[in-house]
């Protein structure tokens, strides 16, 4: 009897010693979460305040075109904000640009009216508001790649204020108007290297304008989770009569840091 237990205990174990490699192999197999779910699962958001060395050009109502290149509007620049906030979740994302500009400038001649010399003075004050926001889908994301289609709105206001003074003779006029358009495009970034990269963008809408368009581009350097940029950004708009414009262009390098978080 003992010698028959015995028999049964030695095959059991030869049994569960043949069988602990497949035990084993199945207890290690656990449920994974890749790192890329987990990213996709959350909010990213990014704030990047930029410095756009815009310059300024377009046509007033009566036909005469206008051109105020980078180095007269920041002679004239009293006040200026510029900065951009992102928040993306998986394949979708929320972007907002927001850009503030008050120029003021003046500029003294003088005038020869009836053998006389006279001064004359000319004092102006332009404030502009351009805010462009939309949402967007990824349509390609790639550990290299991410492209986003993306449709929303622009609003451009703009205030303009003149005084003239000639001699004794002076006069005001002062005007503003406001316009929003529907815009649609493509943003997206590529990956050149661990830590550079290229960023591109291009926007076309309509609405109170009769066109407004925008292109950017800018090559990026990471730091952690601070990227430096330099680039190029163009926004348009061609209207009817809006603080005096048919035609508005803004112009010009950038440069700035987004932070990630």
């Amino acid at each position: 009897m003992l010698k028959t237990s015995l028999s049964k205990a030695v095959a059991l174990s030869a049994f569960f010693i043949s069988q602990a490699p497949a035990l084993a192999a199945d207890l290690a197999v656990e449920p994974t979460v890749t790192p890329a779910r987990v990213v996709e699962d959350r909010w990213n958001f990014s704030i990047t305040p930029y410095f756009w060395m815009a310059g300024l050009g377009g046509e007033t109502v009566t036909g005469d075109n206008i051109t105020m290149p980078f180095n007269k509007v920041i002679e004239n620049l009293s006040f200026a904000l510029m900065t951009s906030i992102s928040a993306e979740k998986g394949r979708f994302g929320v972007y907002s640009d927001l850009i503030y500009m008050n120029l003021e400038g003046s500029k003294t001649t003088t005038a020869t009216l009836v053998r006389r010399t006279i001064d004359a003075k000319l004092d102006a004050t332009i404030k502009g508001f351009i805010t462009t926001n939309s949402l967007g889908y990824k349509i390609v994301d790639t550990p290299s790649s991410e492209i986003a289609g993306f449709g929303g709105f622009r609003y451009l206001w703009l205030s303009t204020d003149l005084d003239f003074s000639l001699g004794n003779f002076s006069a005001s006029a002062s005007d503003q108007g406001q316009v929003i358009d529907a815009v649609v495009g493509l943003r997206g970034e590529t990956k050149l290297s661990d830590r550079w990269s290229v960023a591109y963008y291009g926007d076309v809408g309509t609405g109170q304008s009769d066109v407004t368009w925008q292109l950017f581009g800018a090559i990026g350097y990471e730091i952690k989770n601070i990227d430096l940029f330099a680039g190029y950004r163009y926004i348009g708009w061609r209207f009817d009569d809006v603080a005096d414009l048919d035609a508005l262009d803004t112009y010009g390098p950038v440069i700035g840091a987004r932070f990630k978080f």
